[in-house]
């Protein structure tokens, strides 16, 4: 009888743990389509450090002054793209780079996240004559290979590339889908099969929804075992 009841108990914790999963978003910029009239936020074009491979999940290595490569240092030189004029300012650019508000950056910080390289942003605004400084470089560092390719959709870049080096081969993963024990732990990381992925826990998606962000697109994804 008491091994009847412990099968049973461990049923019972397997149903609970599988409930208690922990979710995941997918998180990137959106335009708010209650208040869109059809005019594109403003872009960003970047002028500075060519060289820099941006979004790698590791620290930026500058390999413009040293072919062995140099920490990142000094401003990220930005132009602002905005043709339509509508002086429309995301809370974070994707491209070039992951360039956030510093108001972004500090809610982050609020709830612990510390796996962040920061690096000032400047933004020249030509049209206007002015120089926008409120935005700063948020590389991610932490890369985690956790997609479950062949239940995600996606597009392939050079097919004939080597699929497991990124630097060969690109993946651009339209909808994705991860495997929860390779994320266990981890709030904020970029995903190695397509580094444009940004994946944030429940705890993030929960902070940044009270602080009341309307231009943040989260896509909870589905996991798998």
């Amino acid at each position: 009888m008491f091994r009847v009841l412990l099968l049973n108990l461990r049923k019972l914790a397997g149903l609970i743990h599988k409930g208690d999963l922990m979710k995941y978003y997918r998180m990137t910029n959106k335009i708010v389509m209650k208040n869109w009239d059809g005019r594109e936020p403003t872009g960003l074009f970047q002028s500075s450090h060519d060289l820099v491979q941006m979004k790698t999940g590791q620290f930026l290595i500058d390999y413009g002054n040293n072919e062995s490569g140099e920490p990142f240092s000094g401003s990220l030189i930005c132009e602002l793209d905005d043709e339509e004029g509508t002086g429309i300012f995301p809370t974070f650019y994707t491209s070039p780079a992951l360039i956030g508000k510093k108001s972004f950056y500090d809610d982050l910080v609020e709830i612990g996240i510390d796996n962040i390289e920061v690096h000032p942003v400047v933004i020249n605004d030509s049209v206007n004559d002015r120089t926008i400084k409120d935005y700063v470089l948020l590389n991610i560092i932490g890369r985690i290979s956790c997609a479950v390719m062949e239940e995600s959709i996606y597009n392939r870049i050079n097919d004939s590339a080597d699929p497991y080096d990124p630097y060969e081969s690109m993946n651009i993963i339209d909808e994705l889908v991860i495997d929860a024990s390779k994320v266990s732990g981890h709030d904020l990381f970029v995903v190695h099969e397509d580094t444009d992925c940004i994946v944030i826990s429940e705890r993030i998606y929960k902070h940044l929804q009270i602080k009341g962000y309307t231009d943040i697109y989260f896509e909870e994804l589905k996991q798998v075992n």
